[in-house]
């Protein structure tokens, strides 16, 4: 259907009136220009209403595989490794199929600060990515531990994962101003994991006084692999193990 607005011409017909004793009035001038028969509020309604604008249709990466794929290569029940079950509470979740707009902050492209990890974990890590998909597992000493397989732009994930390169071995120890107001102790180190997608980094946030947090990070082409967990219950949980176990599934 056309999205273009015409306007009818409207035709004056005067008929003749014969009246004794009258005469009939004389019909409107049309407009300079305007054909004979059209009214000039007919020719001014015609220029000043402008036509629709059709809305932009909004770009689709071909590079980017959506939320209801990227689920399935989330682990099940039967291929997570022995110990280790879903979830009961956080379940599957993913971004739907249409592709997730670009976020202002946090962004790929600014280098995640050491502050910034301890502060705000993978959600600074991460960057924007364009899809996701995401699940929780418990583990053998009872923690849960967050799945997440993010669908980025080509070249985002490598410069995700160039961000936290950096950080290798800079990261150290520093103070975070605890609830009553004091400082307390926190150390963040990042390093490097062997045999994992094509690059990958461990961070951890050990803290003396608070929970602290730990999550892998691993890529695979323009895809990006993160197991996160705490040490709520005791030890961290080895996350590394488990994100060798599902990094396979991830295309």
């Amino acid at each position: 259907m056309s999205g273009l607005r015409f306007s009818a011409a409207v035709g004056i017909v005067c008929a003749a009136v014969v009246c004794a004793g009258c005469t009939s009035e004389p019909a409107a001038k049309p407009a300079d220009g305007a054909p004979a028969g059209t009214s000039a509020a007919t020719v001014s309604a015609s220029v000043s209403s402008p036509s629709p604008v059709a809305p932009a249709t909004p770009t689709v990466d071909p590079n980017v595989v959506p939320g209801p794929v990227l689920k399935t290569y989330l682990p099940t029940g039967d291929t997570l490794p022995a110990g280790w079950q879903l979830s009961p509470i956080f379940t599957e979740s993913d971004s739907g199929p249409a592709q997730v707009p670009p976020s202002a902050a946090p962004s790929p492209t600014l280098l995640p600060s050491c502050e910034q990890l301890a502060s705000h974990g993978t959600a600074a890590a991460l960057g924007s990515p364009a899809a996701y998909a995401s699940e929780g597992v418990v583990g053998p000493s009872a923690g849960e531990v967050g799945i997440t397989v993010n669908s980025y732009h080509a070249g985002d994930a490598a410069r995700v994962l160039s961000r936290l390169t950096v950080l290798k071995g800079v990261c150290g120890s520093t103070y975070e101003i605890g609830s009553s107001g004091g400082f307390n102790p926190v150390t963040v180190t990042v390093s490097g994991v062997d045999g994992l997608g094509a690059e990958s980094v461990l961070v951890r946030v050990d803290r003396k006084a608070y929970v602290g947090k730990e999550f892998v990070v691993a890529r695979v082409g323009d895809r990006v692999l993160s197991v996160s967990s705490d040490n709520k219950y005791g030890a961290f949980p080895d996350v590394v193990a488990l994100a060798k176990a599902i990094v396979p599934q991830v295309k």
